[in-house]
């Protein structure tokens, strides 16, 4: 976190399989810089990621297929706050975000997107949600763009005793859903913010949110190796704080 409270989190998830997924994964978090404040920004972030990963072993790629090679390295989900711009999430590959209203009822959360890092570098998904600004398609980079959720009920989320953010490789979710038997997120609208693993009084922090889904996803069986990381977000002053 900066002086102003802005931040930068993400999480990585090496491909399963791959003989340098960890590699991968570990440069493309590295390549991120402290501070994302605009759309521009989170693609240059991402292009740096994956310029990153691909410069552990170059031998890897295929001259013939240039920037679209059919290797892929690593998934990468990464949110940004910088006041008074508001909340940035992007993602590649099928490392989720969700956002958890602290105050219960439904929330968000990305959908998993084709193209890891690697793959098509531009190829991912955004979801903008900061005060007075519109959506952004920068012509010929972003490929797709997530549901719409207002802002302003971004803001009420805060407003109202606060967000959680949780970003999570598939190693996580897919456990997490089994153990509340749910093949993938239904009609439920919690379902749209995982809450329907996170009882109230186990929202009060970022520590006990992550150590409710992890254990969740050690009593449903670990299959996969397992990324999370959680913020919540709360009103102080003009701006949000993160912790």
């Amino acid at each position: 976190m900066n002086g102003d409270r802005s931040w930068v989190l993400a999480v990585a998830d090496g491909l399963g399989g791959h003989p340098f997924g960890d590699e991968a994964a570990q440069a493309a978090v590295d390549a991120l810089p402290e501070r994302i404040s605009s759309p521009a920004e989170m693609e240059a972030a991402f292009d740096a990621a994956n310029a990153a990963a691909w410069a552990l072993h170059p031998e890897m790629r295929s001259p013939s297929e240039g920037v679209s090679s059919v290797i892929a390295l690593t998934t990468l989900v990464v949110a940004a706050w910088t006041p008074p711009s508001g909340l940035l999430v992007s993602w590649v590959g099928d490392s989720m975000a969700f956002l958890v209203p602290i105050a219960g009822g439904p929330g968000w959360h990305s959908t998993p997107h084709g193209g890891p890092m690697g793959f098509v570098s531009r190829g991912i998904g955004m979801f903008r949600a900061s005060r007075g600004d519109s959506y952004e398609l920068p012509p010929g980079h972003l490929e797709s763009l997530s549901d719409d959720v207002p802002a302003e009920r971004v803001e009420g989320w805060i407003d109202d005793q606060g967000l959680l953010l949780v970003l999570a490789s598939d190693g996580l979710f897919d456990p997490v859903l089994m153990a509340h038997d749910r093949g993938w997120f239904g009609d439920d609208p919690d379902d749209l913010s995982l809450g329907f693993a996170l009882p109230p009084d186990q929202r009060g922090s970022a520590d006990a949110v992550a150590d409710t889904l992890m254990d969740t996803a050690q009593f449903a069986g670990l299959i996969d190796n397992t990324t999370i990381a959680v913020a919540r977000i709360t009103r102080i002053g003009s701006g949000a704080k993160g912790n």
